[in-house]
């Protein structure tokens, strides 16, 4: 691993009951008064009609929903944000992720917190760590899969808005706590799935993989693998599953097949730990194979007993780390703005900053940003001062505040706070580059900032360093 220490859940997945719907306001009464939000519509815009009134959503009752071994929760939609974006919190568990699609209404942008996420970037394939910025071009095939052996989290922004509308048609609601089976799901309800996806723009392409179901599990009697067809399936396909002792087996998929199960040829000489790699090749007739999903290793065991998991492991692609000492940071009284993503690196369409807020800081002079923020507390708790009004945030609030509600971001606990923020106006780097202080300036200046050096990959590689 490129890293350790990154993989620990923080509080929020604590499977202990008391944690499971934490008040993220350290006191209700800390907020002014239109801020204040009963439990009936605590998910709902807390000010609904007035674009100019910030906007308070703490962790309370969010709508979840579970769709490919990960789980999104709703954290802002663009009732939310004018507009905007979207914005999810993803908690994955280990195999789990979307197989190949694309996106033709809007683009995509992860940001990882925990663990670590394997990204397909069409034919390219990343693994990326917590600090890393990923952008998914819409039009572009992209998918994920935590790979590793522990959940992983990452933000997603979603501009513009409305994929939460296609997640709550086809995910299945609940908590991160209670996970559906991982099995595979019935032909008619891929069927649905696929249908129901590409109203809403998003297209699951016509894939092959090896599906999670099953995996690292002891099974039993003659070996076979079965292979999935996930996405579009309305034509005949073939592929060739190719063994590392030199087999091809030829699998042909008729028109609206998705599944497919293989015996895996043996001849009784096999002894317990002996392995065999297994993998999806030569796909025909437009199909393609999930780069993350296609590739297996068979264990044999005692007893006529065999497991299978997955091939791909994170560290089999190039491993991404944030660049720390390559990012732009700007002081801002005591608070130390780090430039994770730029115009330059977004096509213009969201700026990211991962801001530490020192503590025991107050009264400070307060900020008129020229543009709408958006703000979402990782860690710690974050006081924002409005004029004679003030609210602190806990771990997990999202803070939305359009133009002209001038604010400063304070700190009066004895810990650092951990805040990211965020705007789709690229005002904004130049407004915190002219009023903060720069602590490297050996960095470009924002407005000189390259793009990404290999947009290939479709990652912040002008950030971010590739081992």
């Amino acid at each position: 691993m490129a890293h350790d220490g990154t993989t620990t859940l923080q509080t929020q997945y604590n499977t202990s009951e008391e944690n499971l719907t934490q008040d993220t306001l350290v006191s209700s009464n800390e907020l002014p008064t239109q801020y204040n939000m009963g439990e009936e519509n605590l998910i709902e815009d807390t000010l609904e009609g007035n674009t100019q009134e910030p906007v308070v959503l703490p962790d309370r009752n969010r709508p979840g929903y579970w769709l490919v071994g990960d789980h999104a929760t709703f954290v802002a939609t663009g009732e939310d944000t004018n507009g905007q974006y979207s914005l999810f919190d993803f908690y994955t568990l280990p195999q789990g992720g979307p197989f190949p699609h694309i996106h033709r209404s809007e683009n995509e942008f992860a940001y990882v917190l925990e663990g670590e996420i394997s990204y397909q970037l069409n034919d390219e394939v990343i693994t990326a760590t917590p600090g890393t910025f990923v952008y998914k071009h819409q039009d572009d095939i992209h998918g994920f899969v935590n790979l590793g052996d522990t959940p992983s989290r990452h933000l997603e922004f979603t501009l513009p808005p409305g994929l939460e509308e296609a997640f709550a048609t086809v995910g299945v609601p609940g908590s991160i706590l209670e996970p559906p089976p991982n099995e595979i799901p019935p032909s008619e309800i891929l069927d649905n799935y696929t249908e129901v996806l590409a109203e809403y723009g998003v297209e699951a392409q016509n894939s092959i993989i090896f599906p999670s179901a099953g995996l690292n599990e002891t099974l039993n009697g003659t070996p076979e693998v079965t292979l999935l067809r996930p996405g579009q399936a309305d034509t005949a396909v073939s592929a060739t599953l190719a063994l590392s002792n030199g087999t091809a087996i030829p699998v042909d998929f008729a028109a609206g097949e998705r599944t497919k199960t293989v015996e895996i040829p043996v001849d009784g000489s096999e002894v317990p730990g002996e392995t065999l790699e297994l993998a999806i090749t030569n796909p025909t007739n437009g199909a393609i194979v999930g780069l993350l999903q296609d590739e297996l290793v068979l264990t044999f065991g005692e007893n006529n007993t065999y497991t299978l998991e997955n091939g791909d492991k994170p560290d089999s692609f190039p491993t991404i780390l944030p660049n720390d000492e390559e990012r732009l940071k700007v002081s801002l009284g005591n608070d130390e703005y780090t430039f994770v993503a730029t115009a330059a690196d977004t096509d213009g369409k969201i700026s990211l900053f991962d801001v530490s807020v020192g503590p025991g800081t107050q009264n400070e002079s307060l900020l008129s940003a020229p543009t709408d923020l958006g703000f979402y507390v990782v860690d710690g708790n974050a006081t924002f001062e409005m004029g004679d009004e003030s609210f602190t945030a806990q771990q997990d609030t999202f803070v939305f505040l359009p133009e002209g509600n001038p604010f400063a971001l304070t700190n009066q606990g004895t810990l650092p706070a951990r805040v990211l923020a965020f705007s789709t106006s690229p005002e904004i780097e130049q407004y915190i580059a002219s009023a903060g202080i720069s602590s490297n300036q050996a960095n470009s200046p924002v407005s000189t900032m390259e793009p990404p050096l290999t947009s290939d990959l479709s990652t912040m590689i002008s950030t971010e360093s590739l081992v």
